[in-house]
Order: C-alpha cells, then sequence, then structure tokens
C-alpha cells in the first residue's frame, strides 16, 4: 500500500516521559509524537532478509529481516530537533558528557517473525554486543516480552548468520519491557539480544523495533 506523508513529521519528538533510569539503562515513554503514522508507514515497507549464510535456519525457522527507510529530510531543523532531544537525554540521564556521533541509519528497523510453532521461550535472539550506547524504539502493537540484557557471558562465539535463536536458559538477565512507541537507550557493552515472552504471538504479526547506534567521534586524522 502506498502512505502519503510528510518527511519530517515521522521524527517529530512528543511529550515524552522518561519512566526509569537505572545503572546507565533509560526507558522512555510517548517518544514520537506520530506514532501511528509512522507505524502505518513502516509496516507497509518490503522487508529484506538480514543476517544469513548457506544453511541458515533464517527464512526456515523465521524471519529475520532488516529495511531501512531512506527519505530525504527538506527541513533539517526538524532531524536537527531530533538529535537534541538523544543527546539531552544521553548527557542529562546518562551523564556522559563525551561528544557522539550517529552510527549508521537512523531510520533502520528489525523486522522478526516466527515460522515455527511452539517455541519455547528458553530460545531466544543470540546475545551480542553493539557500539557505545545502543537506541531501541518498539514499533509493534503486541509488544509480548522486551530486550534481555545479560550479566555476564564468556566464550560465547557470535553465529547469529547460521541461527538468531539460542538456548539462553543459563544466563543470568534483566528485561526491559517493551512497550509501542517506547525508547530505550543502553550501553552497548553489554550483552543483549531481543525477547520473546510467547514466540506464538508472532507467527502472524512481526516484531518490529527501530534501532540506531552512538559512537564516539571518529578521528580521521
Amino acid at each position: 500500500m502506498n502512505i502519503p506523508y510528510v518527511p519530517e513529521d515521522l521524527l517529530e519528538i512528543g511529550d515524552y516521559q522518561v519512566v526509569s533510569n537505572e545503572n546507565n539503562i533509560l526507558v522512555v515513554d510517548n517518544w514520537y509524537k506520530n506514532f501511528e503514522e509512522l507505524h502505518q508507514v513502516v509496516t507497509n515497507i518490503p522487508v529484506p532478509r538480514w543476517k544469513w549464510k548457506e544453511g541458515s535456519r533464517n527464512f526456515v525457522d523465521y524471519y529475520d529481516c532488516r529495511p531501512s527507510l531512506n527519505i530525504n529530510f527538506p527541513d533539517n531543523n526538524k532531524i536537527g530537533s531530533f538529535f537534541n532531544h538523544i543527546g539531552d537525554l544521553v548527557q542529562n540521564h546518562l551523564q556522559e558528557q563525551e561528544p557522539f556521533q550517529f552510527v549508521g541509519n537512523l531510520l533502520d528497523f528489525n523486522f522478526y517473525k516466527n515460522i515455527k510453532q511452539g517455541v519455547p521461550n528458553t530460545m531466544q535472539h543470540h546475545p551480542h554486543t553493539d557500539f557505545k550506547f545502543n537506541c531501541v524504539v518498539y514499533m509493534d502493537k503486541v509488544a509480548s516480552g522486551g530486550t534481555a540484557l545479560y550479566e555476564k557471558i564468556d566464550g560465547l562465539p557470535n553465529n547469529e548468520d547460521e541461527n538468531l535463536l539460542i538456548d539462553i536458559s543459563k544466563y543470568e538477565k534483566t528485561i526491559i519491557p517493551a512497550k509501542p512507541n517506547r525508547l530505550v537507550i543502553f550501553p552497548g557493552h553489554i550483552f543483549h539480544g531481543g525477547y520473546i515472552e510467547d514466540h506464538d504471538k508472532y507467527l502472524e504479526d512481526w516484531r518490529i523495533n527501530q534501532v540506531f547506534f552512538l559512537s564516539p567521534p571518529q578521528n580521521n586524522t
């Protein structure tokens, strides 16, 4: 379906509320002003296959996809406002005063859906690490689960392109609950992964989140 929209409106920030800030993990609700419009646009874009290699379980047991919205924003003031809000949250709530830059595409989205029925909730998305700060906005209306942050993981090879799902029952974890239009920011060095409470709820519907990253500026000298 072709959805008409004003590009700048998609990233307009709402009257958000900081609902939790513990252990350098920030949870913010009502992030986007026009969340319903953004949700409608995002749920009508093609979703290309993401992590895969020969023999992968992707597109066999589940769909793991990552589309991007590549949009030209004529009004750079609203983009600047988005960056400023993120900067304020990081500096004022996470006490991070070092400069940072955005990594990758601001409008990248993770799409996940199960093909197999009856997957136990001990099977979760592979724990991994990323950049200095991870930023996730939960987009789907099902919101079964959230993001798992793991206490300590040693010697776990990253085989996400073979099988995104792994038995995490032996690992201590904290769950950040998903909620539509909720932004979470946390240090990327913490092992983390998507967490689904009831896998069968994502047999028909997609688990969707926006993901972007903050990293120290690259020294080009």
